[in-house]
């Protein structure tokens, strides 16, 4: 390789390296549940001044010393919220998953599981961050008893604080995503339709 076409890789690697840097925006302020320190038996949750930058595909890279102060739980994981409501879980090794808020907070896991919105589907997750069922319906609620009631076409209404979903064909799912109920009924006939599933 001769030096002409060293120096052509090496400029464009920087170039590309500059606009990698360029696409990342500036960090973002969090809220957080510091861990406890020997002044503060209980972290609560406060705001945090530009704690997390928001990448390009939409996941955050939080900076290290806030990754240090979150407050984990037995399980490993801390919650932290940005703009717009934005909730994800951490992992002390900085990983995170963005999960859909729910009441105040981010979504339970439920059953091993807990919900996420990707490509305006939902997802579902275990607690390593793997993706378990895959984005297909437009809305679904926590697993319950195995099942889980999902919809397609469905849409959220704003009714003050709550946000009903509304309309749509609903079913449900088991946690492989297998249609038990299959998504072609009304909201209540799906639900008449899993009370008459033999128990197991």
């Amino acid at each position: 390789m001769n030096m002409i076409t060293r120096r052509n890789l090496l400029l464009t690697a920087l170039v590309a390296a500059i606009a990698t840097c360029a696409l990342a925006s500036e960090p973002v302020d969090c809220f957080y549940a510091a861990r406890a320190t020997k002044k503060d038996s209980q972290g609560e949750i406060t705001r945090h001044q530009r704690c997390a930058a928001v990448q390009p595909d939409g996941s955050i890279r939080i900076l290290p010393r806030h990754l240090r102060a979150l407050d984990f739980g037995s399980d490993g994981l801390a919650t932290l919220v940005i703009e717009k409501g934005r909730w994800f879980y951490v992992k002390r090794n900085g990983r995170s998953l963005e999960v859909l808020p729910f009441d105040n907070g981010g979504d339970n896991f439920a059953e091993g599981l807990v919900r996420g919105r990707r490509n305006g589907k939902i997802a579902f997750f275990d607690r390593s961050f793997r993706m378990l069922i895959p984005p297909t319906y437009d809305f679904a609620w926590p697993l319950e008893g195995g099942l889980a009631q999902v919809c397609s076409g469905c849409k959220e209404v704003s009714e003050g604080e709550h946000h009903p979903m509304t309309g749509g064909l609903w079913g449900y799912i088991d946690r492989r995503g297998n249609e038990i109920v299959p998504v072609k009924f009304s909201r209540d006939e799906a639900a008449r339709r899993k009370e008459q599933i033999p128990r197991k």
